[in-house]
């Protein structure tokens, strides 16, 4: 039974990733947690190494179509190297109730951005930003991405489309190069973390089929009312986390 929620798990993170340029820690962590059983802080580490390949055979193939910008991934991605680094080895001192409070948090904020809609408008100009700014953005990206285990992809998307001024479609994939850096980085943190190999290999069993296949599907779907779906879905899960979260800790 876990290899088969393993495997769903991956399909489900695969169609994630290729679709919103994000996602995968959003369900990885907790349905390990909650589904799988396994200790949050194995579970943000895994959620990790499972993002970071997907972004990067990802981030490849939109490189492809022609739909990454390079220039802007490689400075966003290196600022936040030593900053995932640093909140990857801070993660280890923080208590698992904890870390899961503080990503069920993380969700609700992910969750109103893409209601919202702001960042999926098309557009269909991009607008030059000082370099410091990208680094400035990346790096808080990265420290994040190492705290709790997320690549950071909803957060890199909007940040990209809002902040830096990239096209939506060019967000989506740049995003994945990024995440893919941030995720690398994070992961040299959680080396001292007991993990399971096969459970990480039986994952990607389902998501890398599934992010390859997905991202020739891409192009074709609205994503702003997809964006809206799974914000709905996003925020029934962070109120459950953090409800089940803080009355375990009040409770014991």
């Amino acid at each position: 039974m876990a290899i088969v929620g393993a495997i769903i798990i991956g399909v489900i993170v695969g169609l994630l990733m290729s679709l919103l340029g994000g996602g995968g820690a959003v369900l990885i962590v907790p349905s390990m947690v909650y589904l799988l059983h396994i200790d949050p802080h194995v579970a943000l580490a895994t959620a990790l190494i499972v993002v970071g390949v997907n972004a990067l055979i990802g981030g490849t193939l939109a490189w492809r179509t022609g739909r990454t910008q390079i220039k802007t991934a490689l400075p966003f991605g290196l600022a936040g190297v030593i900053t995932a680094y640093v909140g990857a080895r801070l993660s280890h001192f923080i208590p698992g109730d904890i870390l899961l409070i503080a990503f069920s948090c993380l969700l609700l904020i992910i969750a109103r951005v893409m209601f919202q809609g702001s960042a999926t408008q098309p557009d269909t100009t991009s607008h030059v930003r000082p370099l410091w700014h990208v680094f400035l953005i990346g790096a808080g990206v990265g420290l994040v991405t190492g705290i709790l285990g997320v690549g950071g992809g909803f957060l890199i998307v909007p940040a990209m489309v809002l902040l830096v001024g990239l096209p939506m479609a060019e967000a989506v994939g740049t995003s994945l190069i990024v995440i893919a850096i941030n995720s690398t980085a994070s992961m040299l943190g959680h080396l001292d973390t007991a993990l399971d190999w096969m459970l990480i290999v039986w994952i990607l069993l389902g998501a890398v089929p599934s992010i390859i296949f997905s991202s020739r599907l891409s192009p074709h779907i609205p994503q702003r009312q997809l964006r809206q779906a799974f914000a709905v879905f996003v925020t029934i899960i962070a109120v459950f986390m953090l409800v089940e979260n803080i009355w375990g800790r009040v409770t014991g």
